[in-house]
């Protein structure tokens, strides 16, 4: 049902029984440089609605003499504006204006929806006036109010709070008991925060009025914080801010029981360390960024004749720029120029020079021209199920170099992705959330696919669709730097933290659900 038809429906059932139509509701929030004050609102039939004398006290208005029956003008100065009853337009100076639902006169009072406030009052009052409907404010003025919204979330050794601040408004935060306190420059703050629910490290979040701040209350098991803060798209700033509680003294287990030593094998040198010693310590050192597409193959081309081949190709430019210049990372490109690499030859670029992660960039394509928003992908194994049970069924016996033999699992290159499928998952997660910070995520945001490139891939790897280059809107936006920029930004914090977490010695993921759970992937053909 629309909003209209609902609200017109409600509008019905107050006309017919107005006695059950007025109850209490939140009030709003009137903020201007020198104060801040109430504006109560009511409920009729479930829409929220204020009363026209508290909108003549707070904006000086004025009521008319020459009032008729069922209409109500109202004055500021050389602007009318003219309420009738069962009517959802509502003319100001002559120009109409719609409402979400029509004015109501109740026993001898005239109520407005709210959005009265942020769509007629602009027009008569005599400066700005912005109805924040999410926050519940409404700002006066030429003051700074950012928005600022958080997101929580939570892991085995922190807890991190991520506020996203629209439009970049300089802030500190400073530690005090008991409490973060995050102090902006600002009049006044447009939080929108999480439900913490249950939480053994975060007491709660709270607004300050003056001056303007968001309190981080903590409990007992705090221990430290850190912050990091970086511009996003939309001239908005990302902080991201993590809480870790305080070490726990843990008591040392027994030491065990030593094994009663076998008696030396004479093949075998005692000074050689095992084998499990000579492994390099898992860590990321470089990274292989795929431009999808390139060449002959121009992959999917947009309304206005944007190439996916051009635009994969520039995200990947910035992209390797940003990690070799702020993370020291090595990277390499399975193309620098507009030419044809094949789908396997991309994977052996990256295994042959020993990649630790791999991205492949591509934009997305729909017969809705409506469809929007980025996608991440990780590979999908229903269609290679034959194959990895094969290789599955047993190794290969070795000699080793201390003698003896050993077992070895032996991967084809063009299966090489198996072994990394449940990281390729944690890596996956890892990118959209960040993404999704960032960027209008399609509805199914983080998916799996069969798709080729991904199969040889001896490393975690993903495909990321940064967007829809069949919407006209989302063409624009992928050749914008603006746009570009958050993506690069969005992948940048994703190999950050998998980074964090790989040095961490994060747990293998779950396997991914079953493949008669596959979605389909969009319409177009697999990279």
């Amino acid at each position: 049902m629309s909003h209209r038809l609902f609200s017109a429906l409600a509008f019905v059932l107050l006309a017919l029984n107005p006695a059950q139509g007025q109850t209490p509701d939140e009030p709003l929030t009137l903020v201007s440089r020198d104060a801040r004050q109430p504006l109560p609102t009511v409920s009729f039939g479930g829409l929220r609605m204020v009363a026209v004398s508290e909108l003549v006290l707070a904006f000086g208005l004025t009521v008319a003499d020459d009032q008729q029956p069922g209409r109500l003008i109202l004055t500021r100065d050389d602007q009318v504006v003219v309420l009738t009853v069962n009517e959802g337009l509502v003319s100001v100076s002559g120009r109409l204006v719609s409402l979400a639902s029509p004015p109501v006169e109740y026993e001898g009072a005239w109520y407005v929806p709210i959005d009265f406030i942020g769509r007629t009052l602009p027009l008569v009052y005599n400066e700005a006036v912005d109805l924040r409907r999410r926050s519940g404010l409404v700002v006066l003025g030429d003051i700074r109010v950012p928005q600022v919204v958080g997101r929580y979330q939570r892991t085995e050794s922190r807890q991190r709070l991520r506020l996203m601040i629209s439009p970049a408004t300089p802030h500190v935060i400073e530690e005090q008991p008991d409490q973060l306190l995050v102090q902006f420059e600002a009049d006044a703050l447009d939080l929108v925060l999480p439900d913490l629910a249950t939480n053994d490290l975060i007491a709660g979040l709270r607004g300050i009025d003056s001056p303007p701040a968001l309190a981080v209350d903590l409990r007992d098991t705090f221990g430290s914080f850190s912050a990091t803060s970086e511009a996003a798209i939309g001239g908005a700033t990302e902080l991201v801010i993590d809480i870790r509680p305080r070490p726990t003294t843990v008591r040392a287990a027994p030491p065990p029981i030593p094994a009663t030593p076998r008696p030396a094998d004479p093949a075998v040198d005692p000074d050689l360390p095992a084998l499990a010693d000579l492994a390099p310590p898992r860590t990321i050192r470089a990274i292989a960024i795929d431009p999808g597409h390139g060449g002959d193959d121009v992959g999917t081309r947009g309304p206005n004749g944007t190439l996916e081949k051009e635009v994969t190709l520039d995200v990947a430019r910035r992209l390797q720029t940003r990690i070799e210049s702020e993370l020291g990372l090595r990277v390499i490109l399975t193309r620098t120029t507009d030419s044809t690499v094949a789908l396997d030859e991309r994977a052996a670029i990256a295994n042959n020079n020993r990649a630790d992660l791999f991205i492949s960039l591509h934009t997305n394509a729909s017969v809705r021209e409506t469809a929007a928003g980025a996608e991440v992908f990780y590979l999908s194994l229903a269609e290679y199920s034959e194959e990895a049970r094969r290789t599955e069924d047993g190794g290969q016996p070795l000699p080793t170099v201390g003698g003896g033999t050993r077992t070895l699992d032996i991967v084809p290159w063009e299966m090489a992705q198996l072994q990394h499928v449940y990281d390729s998952v944690r890596w996956a997660e890892t990118v959209t959330d960040e993404l999704s910070l960032r960027l209008p995520m399609s509805p199914r945001g983080l998916q799996r696919a069969p798709f080729r490139v991904l199969v040889g891939a001896n490393m975690p790897a993903i495909v990321v669709e940064m967007g829809f280059i069949s919407n006209p809107d989302q063409e624009t936006q992928l050749t914008s730097a603006t746009f570009q920029n958050a993506i690069v930004n969005g992948l940048l914090r994703g190999i950050i933290r998998y980074r964090e977490e790989v040095a961490r010695g994060m747990p293998l993921v779950g396997p991914p659900a079953p493949a008669t759970a596959e979605r389909p992937p969009s319409q177009r053909r697999l990279p």
